[in-house]
């Protein structure tokens, strides 16, 4: 049924929807839709819009709740039923891995439609694998022929980053080594390549470059880490941009700036000046960022080394290991745990949250047109810094960074009711309808996603704008409050506030 048709449906017409939602405040920033709206859904799709009330085989009284296009997360590395299951809580339901992506793209594509996921998932390809697998000889991750079980690739690369030779220069040949297991990944349906400059600074900028090229000959972007995470000059947060936007002109790829707000730390004034530059001058240039003043990574990261602290504007008590909870207590300390558990997550005050000047800096990262929310989801781990990938319920001992549980509510609590930073109808922009048109030239089923309309898909969240918040902290991992119902692709994975735990509604999201 095309969408003129569906817009105008007769309610005396003898139809059967098979969800319909009454009195919510629907909202659509493309179509500037603001108002009291029904909507209908059959076979997964949006079927009208409006005052038309067919009947339907369930009903849902949205009254005093926000009906928009469900979130779009493009930065979550927290690809586990569990990990998803808490970002559908957040309102989540699309969540993509594109900054680390992963290899090889057929096995984890086809390990996690067995599994099953709640919402919609998919990844890039992983540029840091494959450079461990070529430059370091770390095998690809394979299933494990006693227990079936498949170790995701981010553990993987995090496990991993202090190989030796992981950091070197490659030679022209392991160039196109790497070159080649891309390019069959992305012929495998990965979207796009993922780039961790920031993890192997000594790698070749001409690498980098022939990894644009790559993706621009098959018509996706790169989603890069920057190279240079520093306030000090030279190889400052502002060289880390430069690098980007030099070959994003150069090569004419699609350049993606993963978590502008923690990359470019206390030096966002000239970052943004320079990509809006760029963008205004018509290089493919798009941002990301997150509403939270600490990062989180694995130990073990190059600009975590005890002698680059300074250039982040930490001591090593701004480091927080998640195993312990504690804080490191000096560079010893530090030294030790990266050379004994260099995936060991951690928490990272890259902004002190007290401080009005820090939030100003943080707040400007969302004032930059065009950037999109990313949560940087990223996988829980247990007191013994194991990864739980599993599923529910959870683990009582589980840690993990907040924004992999709250991003996108505290976008709407914090950014948008609090400080007054976004507008709803651009946080709605930002967190659904923006990043689906960020993928959907190169990725066609995005091209059916952000938009309360007719003709796309349903997945939608249903939100009360009062109250929606988000609740956890490292250690206390407590689900988003605020989302009461969430629909993926036509089904109820949250249903009056009840997450349902088994749901398999999420599908593969793979590029043309």
């Amino acid at each position: 049924m095309n969408g003129s048709t569906a817009s105008t449906l007769d309610p005396t017409l003898d139809l059967e929807v098979d969800l319909l939602i009454v009195g919510g405040r629907g909202i659509d920033p493309r179509s500037s839709l603001d108002s009291l709206v029904n909507v209908a859904i059959s076979d997964g799709t949006i079927v009208s819009v409006g005052p038309q009330r067919p009947r339907a085989k369930r009903t849902i009284d949205a009254s005093g709740l926000v009906v928009c296009p469900g979130f779009i997360d493009i930065h979550s590395h927290a690809q586990s039923p569990l990990g998803l299951g808490l970002q559908a809580l957040d309102g989540v339901t699309t969540a993509l891995d594109l900054e680390a992506g992963t290899l090889p793209i057929a096995l984890q594509y086809e390990t996690a439609e067995a599994e099953g996921r709640p919402i919609n998932f998919g990844f890039s390809a992983s540029w840091a694998v494959a450079r461990l697998n070529v430059m370091a000889g770390v095998p690809l991750p394979a299933r494990d022929p006693l227990t079936g079980e498949l170790v995701s690739a981010f553990e993987v690369f995090l496990r991993n980053q202090l190989m030796p030779g992981w950091h070197a220069l490659a030679a022209p040949n392991q160039v196109d080594r790497m070159l080649g297991i891309l390019a069959d990944a992305l012929g495998e349906g990965a979207i796009g390549i993922g780039v961790l400059l920031g993890y192997s600074p000594d790698s070749g900028r001409e690498e980098y470059f022939r990894v644009a090229q790559l993706a621009e000959a098959a018509g996706v972007p790169v989603f890069t880490h920057s190279r240079q995470m520093s306030n000090l000059e030279p190889l400052s947060s502002v060289d880390g941009a430069l690098e980007i936007l030099g070959v994003a002109a150069g090569s004419g790829a699609h350049m993606h700036i993963c978590h502008i707000n923690s990359t470019s730390l206390r030096r966002i004034d000239d970052v943004a000046a320079a990509v809006s530059t760029a963008q205004a001058r018509g290089n493919r240039v798009t941002t990301e960022a997150y509403p939270y003043t600490i990062s989180s990574t694995g130990i073990g990261a190059r600009f975590l080394d005890p002698g680059r602290l300074d250039r982040i504007g930490i001591q090593p008590s701004g480091i927080t290991y998640l195993p312990t909870g504690r804080r490191v207590e000096n560079e010893a300390e530090l030294a030790h745990l990266r050379a004994t558990d260099p995936g060991g997550l951690c928490l990272i005050d890259y902004l002190d949250d007290t401080s009005p000047g820090d939030i100003s800096i943080l707040l400007e990262s969302f004032q930059l047109a065009g950037t999109v929310v990313a949560s940087d989801a990223m996988p829980l781990v247990d007191v013994n810094g194991s990864y739980l990938e599993g599923g529910w319920p959870i683990p009582p001992d589980a840690r993990v960074h907040p924004r992999s549980i709250g991003t996108f509510c505290r976008t709407f609590g914090w950014l948008v009711r609090e400080t007054g930073t976004l507008t709803l109808h651009e946080a709605i922009l930002r967190t659904s309808t923006m990043p689906a048109e960020l993928l959907a030239p190169f990725v066609p089923a995005m091209a059916k996603k952000g938009r309360l309309a007719p003709g796309f898909d349903a997945d939608l969240t249903l939100f009360d704008p009062l109250t929606i918040s988000d609740r956890a902290t490292a250690f206390a991992v407590i689900p988003s409050h605020g989302v009461q119902y969430l629909i993926v692709n036509g089904l109820l994975v949250i249903d009056d506030n009840v997450l349902d735990q088994s749901s398999s509604a999420g599908m593969p999201i793979r590029s043309k």
